[in-house]
């Protein structure tokens, strides 16, 4: 049986796209909110990958799309898709490479905002 994962929410219900902070304990939700999003629109897939590092940094942008890539390999939690998830596979791949390639200097925050904690 897979694991159910719980998306953290609003006080209006609304789910967390990107938390204040990413710890052990949303790390998984992270990893459900990244492929399930790429699922529905590989565009807006991208652009939450690259304002989560923005926000959060290359660290934890790499081991959320390692984790991916072990999550469409062997499957472990329950995910609400649309398609296979080895179709999925080549984005996440791809993905997981040009971040090693990217520094975080190269997700500029506008008006220099700093970084969220870790």
């Amino acid at each position: 049986m897979l694991k159910q994962i719980i998306i953290d929410t609003k006080p209006d219900g609304t789910p967390i796209t990107i938390p204040a902070s990413i710890n052990e304990a949303n790390f998984e939700q992270q990893v459900k909110r990244f492929i399930e999003m790429v699922d529905y629109n590989p565009f807006d897939g991208q652009l939450h990958i690259s304002l989560f590092r923005t926000c959060h940094g290359g660290q934890w942008t790499l081991r959320i799309l390692e984790a991916i890539v072990q999550e469409l390999k062997a499957p472990s939690s329950d995910l609400t898709l649309s398609q296979e998830r080895t179709a999925l596979l080549p984005f996440f791949t791809y993905q997981l490479e040009r971040h090693k390639n990217l520094a975080d200097t190269d997700f500029p925050v506008a008006g220099s905002l700093p970084k969220l904690p870790l």
